[in-house]
């Protein structure tokens, strides 16, 4: 467990410096907050995934689309709360865009870490043995 929750926090470590390096560029190439923020998240995203289903989690008998949806919800619940939060922080004034996107991209990655370890890359078990097997791989182990 603790070798699967370093990989997970380096992994998303990984994600979030691309995120924040892609927002902070093109923040400061003059893209509007938000749009960056978006953009950064979209190619953060796939980082994470790769890296979760191929690395943090390559020991799970997840399915790769199963893991995929679960893991596109658990992302898009984190980006509105980053999104919803950036909002916040600069309809406030007081942070600059870059320190409001910092904060809001870190909080998101700790409720996305939650999420994804407790629900979207989790082996699921059934009595009798695993569940989410490929309907093509039930066919040929019977």
């Amino acid at each position: 467990m603790w070798r699967q929750l370093l990989r997970f926090g380096m992994v998303g470590l990984l994600a979030t410096f691309v995120h924040m390096m892609i927002g902070f560029l093109l923040i400061q190439s003059t893209w509007h907050p938000l749009l960056a923020n978006l953009l950064a998240f979209t190619i953060a995203f796939v980082v994470s995934f790769i890296g979760h289903l191929g690395f943090s989690f390559a020991d799970q008998e997840v399915s790769a689309s199963s893991a995929l949806w679960k893991f596109a919800l658990v992302a898009l619940i984190g980006f509105a709360i980053n999104e919803g939060l950036l909002i916040m922080l600069l309809s406030e004034g007081d942070l600059s865009d870059t320190v409001s996107l910092w904060i809001s991209t870190g909080s998101a990655a700790v409720l996305t870490f939650a999420l994804s370890r407790l629900w979207a890359f989790r082996t699921p078990h059934k009595a009798g043995g695993p569940v989410d097997v490929e309907p093509s791989a039930n066919l040929t182990n019977q």
